[in-house]
């Protein structure tokens, strides 16, 4: 009852207006919501855990620290394709080649240029036999000569120990080389193969066929 005469029954009133407020019950199937915590540190076990939130974001460059606002980045490798091109094109006329028949490089072959060509293992010589055989000197062992004008090819000596040698024999002075002959360098036997001879000069054209 109301102590004031104006308003009788009020506290009643108000008690009845309190037990109707609204109370927070707590379900044992759904846990509560963890408090933030921090990255790393396992949220309080409460009860089921529905469903979990995870924040993404990128280290610092310099700090080693995590950057919850940044975005995420994903690094991936990708095939790339690189060209590789020739820097210049050897456009200096062939005359021949020589083939290696019996030696270390056995089926590999070198061309011969038009003019004196130098015939040693060191990549400086016009002909490098860099083949595997030591016997044949890094320098001017030997010399090749296509001479255009006569159309005719010449095997000579560099004036070295080890002998050059031509169907057999030494060769102590310039010898004419002629299509498929053999000689010898150190421990290697080459044929010879000419593109250059009678029937064909880079001096002359070439009629259309």
């Amino acid at each position: 009852m109301s102590n004031d005469p104006r308003y009788p029954g009020d506290d009643d009133e108000d008690d009845a207006q309190s037990n109707k407020r609204t109370r927070l019950v707590m379900r044992p199937d759904v846990a509560e919501s963890p408090p933030a915590t921090s990255l790393g540190a396992e949220p309080p076990r409460g009860g089921s855990v529905i469903g979990t939130t995870r924040l993404v974001g990128v280290a610092n460059q310099g700090g080693g620290g995590f950057s919850p606002g940044a975005p995420t980045v994903k690094m991936q490798n990708q095939a790339r394709t690189q060209y590789i091109r020739e820097g210049t094109v050897d456009t200096e006329p062939v005359a021949g080649w020589i083939v290696v028949v019996k030696g270390p490089g056995r089926g590999g072959f070198r061309p011969v240029y038009v003019g004196m060509n130098s015939v040693g293992r060191a990549p400086s010589q016009r002909v490098c036999l860099d083949f595997g055989d030591d016997s044949i000197s890094r320098e001017e062992h030997a010399f090749i000569t296509y001479d255009e004008e006569t159309r005719t090819f010449y095997l000579q000596h560099g004036g070295k120990s080890n002998l050059v040698r031509l169907a057999g024999k030494p060769v102590l002075a310039p010898t004419e080389l002629k299509p498929n002959d053999l000689f010898r360098i150190g421990n290697t036997t080459f044929r010879f193969v000419a593109c250059c001879g009678p029937d064909f000069c880079w001096t002359s054209e070439v009629d259309d066929v």
